[in-house]
């Protein structure tokens, strides 16, 4: 049998600065097709999900690292 497939509601790519080595990573996440996920940025950058979210660094995989700026995707 196939596995379900969630719907995608939004898509962001964030730009991230690296607390340690301050390089600048890219990042796309997804927003799954359910109630309470956010469908904008206003809505992402307020949400308890992307708190949630963990980030490594590409470089020196430090988790910690500083949000820059988000940018909403069209979903296909």
């Amino acid at each position: 049998m196939f596995d379900e497939v969630s719907t995608i509601r939004a898509r962001f790519t964030m730009r991230l600065r690296c607390h340690n080595c301050k390089h600048i990573t890219t990042r796309t996440i997804e927003s799954p097709d359910l109630e309470d996920a956010p469908c904008s940025v206003e809505e992402l950058l307020e949400s308890a999900w992307l708190q949630r979210q963990s980030f490594a660094c590409g470089e020196c995989e430090n988790p910690i690292a500083t949000l820059i700026s988000v940018k909403q995707e069209e979903v296909a």
